[in-house]
């Protein structure tokens, strides 16, 4: 049977892994700006929106990793009142 102290342990170990995972999504947007500036430069304007796209859906992505550290904070602090109820 797991505890309180298993259940924290395990909420926190979520929140480092989105959050890992959020900074290398934040690493492949500034990887998307960086290309799709020279894109832009040599005027390849197809590519370009394509992969402008591409930068609107890791915004997107980025946001919702956010969301999810924040859902999983409330349930650390949920779990962490039960402990100590």
């Amino acid at each position: 049977m797991a505890s309180i102290d298993e259940v924290l342990t395990s909420i926190s170990a979520n929140v480092d892994k989105v959050t890992e995972l959020q900074g290398q999504i934040e690493a492949s947007k500034a990887q998307v700006d960086e290309v799709l500036g020279q894109l832009q430069s040599l005027g390849i304007e197809a590519a370009a929106n394509a992969l402008n796209l591409g930068k609107e859906q890791l915004e997107e992505t980025s946001a919702m990793a956010a969301a999810l550290v924040s859902k999983l904070e409330e349930a650390r602090n949920s779990a962490e009142l039960a402990k100590h109820s």
